[in-house]
C-alpha cells in the first residue's frame, strides 16, 4: 500500500519541482513575506544622535516577529548584587531589588494594573549584543547583552502593603520596621510598605498627584509643638499633572501633563523639587491662597517602596540589559522618538518637557551593571495625604513660594495588585 502511494505521488512532486525557478538577489529584494525570526546589524555611528557611548560598538540583534504574553509572579527579584557598583553607594546592595513583583495587564483606563488573569505583552521580543572591535577576531569582545522588545504593554505591580497597626515589616527592616496606620507622613508610613528597594535604569515617567494637605497655622508662633494663640485650620487640595479626580483644578490635556526623566544606579527615592501645585481650598485659608496666588509649592521626597505599580502603555524600547561599561543601545525603530511618536501622544517628547534624548535614535546610556530602560511609564492619579500638624506662620508661607514645604514619605494610598491563586499565596 505504501509503495503504491509513493509511486503515485512521485510524478506530482516532480511536476511541482520542475515548476520552481531560482531568483537572483534583485528578484528576491522585491519579494515581501513573513518570517518568524528576525536579525539585524547596527553600527554605533550610523543612526541620528550617535555619541561617545554608542560609537565604539556594533550591535547584533536577534528576535522574534511575534508577541510574548506574560502573567508572572516573583517573590524576590535581585540582579547585580555586590560588584563594582558597591563603590557608588554607602552600603552594599543590588542594581535591581524588588519584593513581590507581578507582571500583568493594565486596566481599561491605562492608569493601573488590570484583571488578575490579564497579560503583560511584549511585542517583537529580542536579544541584542553590544560588540567592541567587531572587525578584529583577536580583539573582539562582548561588552553588553540586552533583552528587550519593540513595545511593552501592561503593568508591573510590586511589593506588599500592611494594614495591621504595629505589624513587623519583614522586608523593610533596613529603613522602618513597624507600620503606623495612623501616620500620613514619615517612617510610620514607610513601615507599612515594601516593594522597590533599588532600581538602576532610565524611567521617562508621566506622573500626576492629588495631595490633600491639612495643618494648623499658628499665627502666634510655636513653642515645641504647642501653638501660641488660636490655630487656624488649613485644609486644601494641591495637584500636579493631569488628574481624573474632580476635587482639584488640574486638567487632562497634554499641556497639563507632568513628565519627569529619572536615570541613575541603585535609585531608592522618588523626588519632586519645587513642584508647583494648583490649589483648591477647603476653608478660608485655602481659599485665600487660591485667590491670591492660585498655586502652592511642595517638595516631595518619597521612598520607592511606597510606589506599588508602574504602567506601560504601548511603551517603545522597553529593555533590561547588563554591561561592563556604559553603552547607548540603538532604539528598536532605529529612529528618534520625535520622528516615531504619533501626533498628540502623551509623551515627554511631544511636550514642553522634551530633552536631547528625543532627538537621538540611541537610548539613554545604560550604566555599568544591570539597567532597566522604560522611556514612557505612567504613575497617574496618585492620591496622597499629609497631615502636617501645627505649622508656624513661616512654614505655612513656605507653601506659597518655591521650593515649598518638604513632605517626606507621604501616604500615596497605592496598593499592589493581587495576582495569586491556589497554593501560590505569597502575595
Amino acid at each position: 500500500m505504501r509503495a503504491a502511494f509513493a509511486a503515485a505521488l512521485m510524478p506530482l512532486l516532480a511536476a511541482e519541482t520542475a515548476a520552481l525557478t531560482p531568483l537572483d538577489d534583485t528578484d528576491l529584494s522585491a519579494v515581501v513575506a513573513q518570517g518568524l525570526f528576525v536579525s539585524d546589524h547596527i553600527t554605533g555611528s550610523e543612526l541620528t544622535g550617535s555619541n561617545a557611548y554608542s560609537q565604539p560598538f556594533d550591535f547584533y540583534r536577534m528576535g522574534l516577529d511575534g508577541e510574548l504574553a506574560l502573567n508572572l509572579n516573583l517573590s524576590k527579584l535581585q540582579l547585580g548584587c555586590g560588584g563594582v557598583n558597591d563603590f557608588i553607594s554607602a552600603s552594599k546592595g543590588c542594581d535591581v531589588d524588588l519584593d513581590y513583583a507581578t507582571f500583568m495587564g493594565k486596566n481599561v483606563t491605562g492608569n493601573g494594573p488590570g484583571d488578575p488573569l490579564s497579560d503583560f505583552l511584549l511585542k517583537r521580543p529580542y536579544i541584542e549584543l553590544a560588540i567592541k572591535n567587531a572587525d578584529s577576531p583577536s580583539l573582539r569582545e562582548v561588552v553588553g547583552i540586552k533583552i528587550g522588545a519593540e513595545q511593552a504593554d501592561g503593568a508591573i505591580s510590586v511589593g506588599r502593603r500592611y494594614y495591621n497597626n504595629g505589624a513587623i515589616n519583614q522586608e523593610n527592616t533596613a529603613v522602618a520596621t513597624t507600620c503606623d496606620t495612623g501616620a500620613s507622613v514619615g517612617n510610620g508610613v514607610l513601615g507599612c510598605h515594601s516593594g522597590i528597594n533599588s532600581v538602576s535604569g532610565f524611567l521617562g515617567a508621566e506622573m500626576s498627584i492629588t495631595m490633600r494637605v491639612r495643618a494648623n497655622v499658628c499665627l502666634g508662633g510655636l513653642i515645641g509643638n504647642f501653638c501660641l494663640g488660636v490655630p487656624i485650620p488649613l485644609d486644601a487640595y494641591g495637584c500636579k499633572g493631569r488628574t481624573a479626580t474632580t476635587v482639584d483644578d488640574c486638567g487632562t490635556a497634554l499641556s497639563d501633563a507632568l513628565f519627569v526623566d529619572v536615570a541613575g544606579t541603585r535609585m531608592s527615592n522618588l523626588s519632586l523639587r519645587a513642584a508647583q501645585l494648583s490649589l483648591e481650598g477647603q476653608n478660608i485659608v485655602g481659599d485665600l491662597a487660591d485667590a491670591l496666588l492660585g498655586n502652592a509649592y511642595a517638595s516631595l521626597n518619597a521612598d520607592l517602596r511606597a510606589v506599588h505599580h508602574l504602567v506601560f502603555d504601548e511603551t517603545s524600547d522597553f529593555f533590561l540589559s547588563f554591561q561592563r561599561e556604559p553603552v547607548a543601545y540603538p532604539r528598536y525603530a532605529k529612529d528618534t522618538p520625535t520622528n516615531t511618536l504619533p501626533p498628540g501622544a502623551f509623551d515627554s517628547c511631544n511636550s514642553a518637557y522634551a530633552t536631547a534624548r528625543c532627538d537621538s535614535a540611541y537610548a539613554v546610556p545604560a550604566n555599568t551593571g544591570w539597567w532597566l530602560n522604560a522611556p514612557a511609564v505612567k504613575l497617574l492619579d496618585v492620591n496622597g495625604s499629609a497631615s502636617l500638624g501645627n505649622l508656624s506662620l513661616g512654614d505655612a508661607l513656605s507653601l506659597l513660594a518655591a521650593p515649598g514645604y518638604t513632605v517626606s514619605n507621604p501616604e500615596f494610598n497605592l496598593s499592589p495588585a493581587q495576582n495569586c491563586y491556589g497554593a501560590s499565596q505569597f502575595c
